[in-house]
């Protein structure tokens, strides 16, 4: 079992649904222990505590963590511990070079998204672990685009969608699944997955969304996928 905290407890969309919603999925898979805090903050200060991980998996956008906190989690990344970075969560800690390292596109200034509406997501990379023998698929979500490379840190487009500019797009393709290193670490960054308090969970409940999810978070623990 892939032993995995589940950080949470602030964010613009609606935590409250997304964040059980990923437990739930990650449970259900049955390759996933996970145990979720609603402080990461304090959780994540506790280095003893945060080595039982093999997965960090950030639903998180808010205040700052503390020194403390960052440092351990970036030790714990860096160190081999994967790390799942979910929509929104591209848009917290700005400033923290380490953290936007990781992301590798991030919203910062200058990024946006069109209206939330059925678009088709294509893969563009067929060999890695988390996209090799998927198809295309088509979604209902917001299409973020413009996000800031950051540090010039690497990393690797596996998906990207159309930003339709009769929708409020760009009029390009924009990615929406990356797959990074931190030291040690793998990241998968799943830039897809809006949900506004009260508004439809349409995303989520979309079955090729949840498989990339599930895929990505175990080639980000392991290296590997069986999912």
């Amino acid at each position: 079992m892939i032993k995995t905290l589940l950080l949470s407890g602030q964010n613009n969309h609606d935590w409250r649904r997304s964040s059980p919603f990923i437990r739930d999925l990650l449970k259900a898979s049955g390759k996933f222990q996970v145990v979720s805090t609603e402080d990461p903050s304090a959780v994540l200060a506790d280095a003893g505590n945060l080595a039982q991980y093999s997965l960090l998996f950030s639903d998180y956008n808010g205040p700052d963590w503390s020194e403390a906190a960052k440092a351990n989690f970036e030790a714990a990344v860096s160190g081999g511990t994967g790390l799942v970075i979910l929509h929104a969560a591209d848009n917290a800690f700005a400033g923290w070079a380490a953290y936007e390292k990781m992301a590798g596109l991030l919203w910062r200034d200058g990024a946006g998204h069109g209206w939330y509406h059925p678009f088709k997501v294509e893969i563009v990379d067929h060999d890695h672990p988390v996209t090799k023998g998927l198809a295309d698929f088509e979604i209902t979500d917001e299409l973020y685009h413009r996000l800031t490379h950051m540090h010039d840190a690497p990393f690797q487009v596996l998906a990207r969608a159309w930003s339709d500019p009769a929708k409020g797009g760009t009029g390009r393709h924009e990615p929406v699944m990356l797959a990074a290193q931190y030291g040690r670490g793998r990241i998968f960054h799943m830039i897809l997955g809006h949900v506004w308090a009260e508004g439809p969970m349409t995303t989520f409940e979309n079955l090729p969304f949840q498989r990339c999810l599930l895929r990505g978070s175990q080639w980000a623990a392991t290296g590997a996928v069986t999912l």
